[in-house]
């Protein structure tokens, strides 16, 4: 029988856990995921388990002379577990319908226990009704409790374990909810068949109590004595939780905030209970006074817990070793892991071995197994109820994990006093006393947890990587993770969360800011006819709230962060005052933005999510296709959603899952990206998105988002097309057959759990965005298209962007194939291969003006001066005639003839200019000056305004302009380095000598000429030699 009962225990742990772990993330999407929700759900999941051990005291007073009972029980909790499932993957439904169920924490903890009540209630009742089953004679009290409730806990271990690693991971939240049923049934339908072919002995009478053990048995059955025990009971549950999470709030930034990390850590927290209790069976029932084993057992505990506590001060250099690591990640894993359990089992297994002889305690002989151990179970959950909630809502983020840790050492410490009255000796009266105060006294000399030093060590960012020492501004523990503000320079600070990179802030330029984190609010902004109200999901470093409050179009702008923390962090390095939050519109609500947007009834315009990592825990949920779905039913008619994708600690298989997800919810939409700084933007909406230029322009010349953007070199509309990453079609045709992230598969946070350094090969994502990368913006254009990706065309080859001029050209080829092939004809002759251009522009009649130009130019530098000019008159456009014309005289410097030069626009004043500054530097000088913002200036015209300001002592705009020609010799100078090197492959002896001429006429002093020089007269020796 007790075979049996080992393997029913240990089956419905598993399917408990199993249960626990599904049920509370399943609730979180509803219910929200902020530490109040959270605390809210798992209490009301523990109080069913209490009620169930309460009410199981009414069925074990009576006889159990089968398994009928405990086979109920399992029915019941299979078949609630089971239709549970639907009701909570579709209770985003019923919150969306009764706002009122999800607002207020009582009516959270109204639903959750009404929706848990049936299961809960009869896992709580089942280890009552096997003890009552298991246990018929008293000698075997200690013995069988002590295997009953080592055998639950180690159901448990493996529940978590089987849940966080391989039940969740492999088949999701629904299919670990089959499992557990399918567990459920096994157990049934096993106790139905032996229920009948075995038999339990009778229960052993009073009659057969052994005298030694009745007298023994006297002590504890006396009430005072049971209160005793049932105010440790009560103080063990408390601790226990209330250590785990101070315990999992610290170690999780050890193992990462992830599934994996948080299995981990419960599964050795469990594993040390079912060890300690398993370990203690065999001698419960010797103990002739086990009111001294307990005392004593209490000192050993509170010793434990405050040698845990300094144990955690380790983690820091440990995590520093574990990241130096030449392994895998699983084996990094592992080590933490292994670290873990050194750490906290030997608390957790005297914990364990404690309750036991605690239940024998309370219960004392047979009779009080049937009559009290549910009730001693009752106290006991409540108790772990109540350290849950008063470690996660008041004492961490009151006073912190060090003081709440040392607290609950002290608790444990005190415990023993309760017993010393009754030692019967003068030695245990006072050694236990004098042990425990020696214990607390000392725990000021340990080494406390220190969580600068943790978080230095956890190496997430750059400057963390080069071994650079943080300045932390500002480091609090919250109720979703510890917020810091750390700086490496005294001037760019990033708002970290458990160590992660959230956001950026330049405490001396507020118009450095990160500009994808701008570009999430303002692209949905520029594109929407008429918005009027956005939401933020999170506040983060506040660039998205604050680049929506440049706006001058927008009502409102409701802005939701989970942690608030977060806010107060960003109040503390500048004293206090957030602009963003500053504006009136601004209505900021500290809540689960899944929760808001969930409960609330309004509609936007503009939706922008930032939220942390897609690999993070509880943020995972706001990468899920169910969460795109809910922020697409909160989107007006015309309303965009823009969502931010961190790079960081991503694979490519992963951000596919990400694509399917959000483009299955939207019909319409794009991606931006900078991948110099790790960022993708998506955006959505129901609608197509169009790039209408002159609204775009108009609202960008909005004064304070002309202020942010000119900053980042951003001017026009085609500027904001540089960060065009992907089309909607593209980003789906990137992902393939791939399974979309989920709410229930949580793909996301299962797969990058399991990354311990940058994805490599296909998975590299930087590499997979470029693979798909065609920047095709010609759908995203409403009118001229034609036209304007000529100018996006040209815009990019100024930019030496080749690879991304040839992706538009070949767009533009398929709208006007002279506009396309002009494109084409400036790619050769931007690289200086003029024969080859040469020979294209025989080839055709048809070309635009610019490549008449360029056409002009290449032929001033074959020497064909009459079929230069005979290709300038073919120029249509008047004004581009005369500026062409220009031109080429500079190109030829007729200084004479272009001085005589009248021009009909100041694109031609600008090169005739350059002609009268040879007698009069200053008249030209102030003349390009008046002009100089109407046109695009040039090396020729920079050096002029040089020369101008510097004999006219304005050092402001010498400054000014001596900086940008420096950067604009720099930029050329590499671009004709670039293709001089590439003519040298090609064999090119004459197109890189034209290259190196220019080069040097640009820049004399720059670096590898004479290299140049050398290759060149290689090249030349080997074209002789072959001739």
């Amino acid at each position: 029988m007790v075979q049996l009962a080992a393997t029913f225990l240990l089956l419905s742990g598993i399917a408990s856990l199993t249960y626990q772990v599904t049920w509370v993330r399943l609730l979180g999407l509803s219910m929200g995921s902020t530490s109040a929700s959270i605390s809210t759900v798992l209490a009301a999941f523990f109080m069913g388990l209490a009620l169930g051990s309460y009410l199981a005291e009414r069925i074990t007073r009576n006889r159990i002379n089968n398994l009928s009972i405990y086979i109920y029980l399992e029915v019941i909790i299979g078949i609630s577990g089971l239709l549970l499932l639907p009701i909570l993957l579709n209770l985003d439904s019923v919150m969306a319908a009764t706002p009122m169920l999800g607002s207020a924490i009582s009516t959270k903890f109204a639903v959750t226990m009404l929706l848990l009540s049936v299961p809960t209630i009869c896992m709580g009742a089942t280890f009552p009704v096997m003890a009552a089953i298991l246990i018929r004679r008293h000698s075997e009290v200690g013995l069988r409790m002590s295997q009953l409730y080592s055998l639950n806990t180690a159901g448990a271990v493996l529940g978590a374990a089987l849940a966080g690693f391989v039940f969740v991971p492999n088949w999701g939240l629904d299919g670990a909810i089959y499992i557990a049923f399918a567990i459920n049934a096994f157990i049934v339908a096993m106790g139905l068949y032996l229920n009948r072919r075995i038999s339990l002995p009778p229960i052993e009478g009073a009659a057969h109590i052994p005298a030694t053990d009745e007298k023994a048995a006297s002590i504890i059955e006396e009430a005072p004595f049971r209160i005793r025990a049932l105010l440790v009971l009560f103080a063990t549950g408390f601790v226990s939780i209330a250590t785990e999470v101070g315990w999992t709030k610290y170690l999780s930034i050890f193992t990462g905030t992830t599934i994996y990390g948080f299995a981990a850590i419960l599964t050795v927290f469990l594993m040390g209970i079912a060890a300690g209790s398993w370990m203690v069976k065999s001698h419960l029932q010797n103990l002739r006074r086990p009111e001294l084993w307990m005392a004593g057992g209490l000192v050993l505990l509170g010793v434990s817990l405050l040698l845990t506590r300094a144990g955690l001060s380790l983690v820091p250099p440990i995590y520093q070793a574990v990241n130096h690591l030449p392994a895998d990640a699983s084996v990094k894993h592992a080590v933490k892991y292994m670290v873990v359990f050194l750490l906290i089992f030997p608390p957790t297994f005297i914990f364990g071995a404690l309750f036991p002889l605690n239940l024998k305690l309370y219960c004392g002989n047979l009779q009080g197994v049937r009559s009290r151990i549910g009730k001693a179970y009752a106290v006991n959950t409540v108790a772990s109820i109540a350290g849950s909630v008063a470690a996660g809502f008041w004492i961490i983020p009151q006073f912190g994990t060090d003081v709440l840790l040392t607290a609950m050492a002290f608790i444990i410490l005190v415990m023993p006093f309760l017993f010393v009255p009754t030692f019967p000796k003068a030695l245990p009266r006072v050694a236990v006393p004098i042990v425990a105060l020696l214990a607390i006294s000392s725990s000021w000399a340990l080494p406390n947890i220190n969580y600068e030093r943790l978080i230095s060590s956890v190496q997430y960012d750059d400057d963390a990587r080069a071994g650079k020492i943080p300045k932390y501004l500002f480091l609090k523990e919250g109720k979703a993770g510890v917020i810091s503000m750390v700086t490496y320079n005294d001037q760019h600070v990033k708002l970290q969360n458990n160590g992660l990179n959230e956001s950026f802030i330049d405490l001396k330029n507020d118009k450095n800011v990160l500009l994808v984190e701008t570009l999430l609010g303002l692209v949905p902004y520029f594109l929407n006819e008429d918005p009027k109200r956005a939401f933020v999901v999170g506040f983060g470093g506040g660039i998205t709230t604050r680049a929506l409050t440049n706006t001058e179009n927008l009502n409102s702008i409701k802005v939701v962060e989970l942690e608030p923390l977060v806010v107060e962090a960003g109040r503390a390095i500048v004293d206090g005052e957030i602009a963003a939050l500053e504006d009136p519109r601004v209505v900021l609500e500290f809540n689960d933005a899944r929760n808001t947007l969930l409960t609330e009834t309004y509609t936007y315009d503009v939706i922008a999510a930032q939220p942390s990592h897609p690999w993070v825990a509880r943020a995972s949920n706001v990468f899920t296709r169910e969460f795109f779905q809910l922020i697409n039913s909160r989107l007006n008619d015309g309303g965009i959603y823009g969502q931010w994708v961190n790079l960081f600690n991503m694979d490519a298989t992963t951000l596919r899952s990400i694509f399917k997800a959000f483009y299955d919810v939207f019909p319409h939409g794009m991606s931006f990206a900078n991948l110099d700084t790790g960022d993708l933007l998506l955006f959505g909406a129901n609608h197509k998105l169009v790039f209408e230029y002159e609204k775009i322009a108009k609202r960008m010349a909005e004064p304070n988002i002309k202020r942010v953007l000119d900053y980042h070199d951003i001017y026009e509309p085609k500027d904001l097309l540089w960060y065009f990453a992907l089309s909607r079609e593209e980003a789906i045709n990137a992902a393939g057959d791939i399974q979309p992230n989920t709410d229930t598969n949580i793909f996301s946070e299962v797969r990058l759990s399991m990354l311990d350094s940058a994805a490599k090969g296909d998975e590299n994502p930087y590499d997979f965005l470029h693979k798909h990368y065609h920047l095709t913006v010609a759908p995203y254009l409403d009118t001229n298209v034609a036209e304007k990706l000529y100018e996006f065309a040209d815009y990019l080859i100024e930019w030496n962007e080749e690879r991304m001029t040839r992706f538009v050209a070949k767009q533009l080829k398929d709208i006007d194939e002279v506009l396309g092939r002009g494109i084409e004809y400036e790619l050769v002759w931007r690289e200086g291969d003029y024969e080859q251009a040469v020979e294209m522009y025989s080839q055709y009649t048809q070309w635009p003006d610019r490549t008449h130009y360029q056409q002009a130019l290449a032929l001033i530098e074959h020497g064909d001066l009459q079929e230069a000019r005979t290709v300038v008159s073919k120029i249509q456009d008047a004004g581009k005639r005369m500026s062409t014309h220009a031109r080429v005289l500079f190109e030829l410097q007729d200084w004479q003839r272009l001085a005589a030069v009248k021009p009909l626009n100041d694109e031609a004043r600008k090169w005739q200019l350059l002609a009268l500054a040879k007698r009069d530097l200053e008249a030209a000088g102030q003349q390009m000056a008046q002009i100089k913002d109407n046109v695009e200036l040039e090396l020729p015209q920079l050096r002029l305004l040089v020369k101008y300001y510097s004999i006219m002592d304005n050092n402001s705009m010498l400054s000014k302009y001596a900086k940008l020609l420096a950067e604009r010799i720099d930029s050329e100078t590499q671009r004709l380095a670039k293709l001089t090197d590439k003519a040298i492959a090609d064999n090119s002896s004459q197109r890189a000598k034209r290259l190196l001429g220019k080069l040097v006429s640009i820049n004399p002093e720059a670096e590898g000429i004479l290299k140049y020089k050398q290759k060149i007269s290689e090249l030349d020796a080997k074209a002789e030699s072959h001739s």
